[in-house]
């Protein structure tokens, strides 16, 4: 090897030592200015209180301030273009649902590019349960699906949105009861709610937490879409476990997770992990996690990238049949 061959290659290496210390330099630093979690929803909403939840524990940890920045709109594209762009220091976080996933499916021209975000940290997932209006004639799974095909296309499902979850949700229980249903958006999850219990629509799948208007008797709940314990208030017959075949494979879920820029440092980003995970895993904090009707599923940046490839083909697949667009 030349001189000039040696001279080149150690300038190599230390630029990338320089590169790898500054990244260590910069993670141990972190943060040195206030964080902002993004939340592509309104305010109120279950992915804002997830952030809640998490967001003064981790402010103490940290000892820097950290706030919310709701930024709904857009189908959760506002929220989300604006964390793809935020400078990849850690500072800028994206708490997000289902639309992170759903979304480049679902537009062929996003504000975006998914490219320039990764997926951090999935926080807990929230299994679909099926409610109905009082005035539904069936009490539980197999008689709404004997409904459902008895009224087809002509029975109404609320949403909180043109392809949010319990839209999609809704496509794939028809698909999987043999029917047509009408779609009914509304804008959010309180107005879908009390459209349901005025009577304006026959059923809604939701989160668990809704079965307080059960309770009140505003309205019936028939199953739950997990073949694993769900906390509840009240009993929830799983989906597998209905007297109709044809529902046994039926689940459907949404979750909550952190996103950030791709471009942070990989040092930087498993410290930021690493905090994030402890901060959730206070009893008090994952309490005020799951009260908005999850279960905790805390999965790292690999196996929550892992977890959206897997479930990427099952959404699109209902999103292709049934021509869900937000465009």
């Amino acid at each position: 090897m030349s001189i000039s061959q040696k001279f080149k290659r150690a300038a190599t290496w230390g630029v990338f030592i320089g590169a790898w210390a500054g990244a260590v330099v910069q993670a141990a630093e972190f943060p040195d200015k206030q964080v902002t979690i993004v939340v592509p929803y309104a305010a109120g909403g279950f992915t804002d209180q997830v952030a809640r939840a998490i967001a003064p524990v981790l402010a103490e940890k940290w000892g820097k301030p950290v706030v919310i920045d709701n930024r709904p709109g857009g189908g959760t594209t506002i929220g989300t273009a604006l964390v793809a762009r935020a400078p990849a220091d850690g500072h800028t976080l994206l708490l997000s649902s289902l639309g992170y996933l759903t979304n480049p499916l679902m537009m062929p021209r996003l504000p975006y590019d998914p490219q320039d975000l990764k997926p951090l940290m999935m926080v807990s997932e929230s299994p679909s349960v099926l409610y109905v209006g009082k005035q539904v004639p069936a009490n539980n799974l197999a008689e709404f699906a004997s409904y459902m095909r008895a009224n087809d296309g002509k029975v109404a499902f609320a949403s909180s949105g043109v392809g949010s979850s319990p839209h999609i949700c809704a496509e794939m229980l028809a698909s999987a009861v043999g029917a047509h249903i009408i779609h009914a958006p509304y804008r959010g999850n309180a107005p879908a709610l009390n459209a349901l219990m005025a009577g304006e629509v026959a059923a809604l799948l939701d989160a668990p937490s809704s079965v307080s208007y059960v309770q009140a008797g505003r309205m019936k709940v028939l199953g739950v879409a997990s073949d694993k314990p769900v906390r509840s208030a009240l009993p929830l017959t799983p989906f597998s476990q209905s007297s109709a075949p044809e529902l046994k494979p039926y689940s459907c879920s949404s979750f909550f997770g952190f996103f950030m820029p791709a471009k942070v440092p990989a040092a930087l980003q498993q410290r930021i992990y690493r905090d994030l995970r402890a901060v959730v895993e206070v009893p008090t904090v994952a309490e005020g996690v799951t009260r908005p009707g999850g279960e905790l599923h805390l999965l790292g940046p690999e196996d929550f990238t892992a977890y959206l490839d897997a479930q990427r083909p099952r959404w699109a697949a209902v999103i292709r049949e049934k021509h869900i667009t937000q465009e």
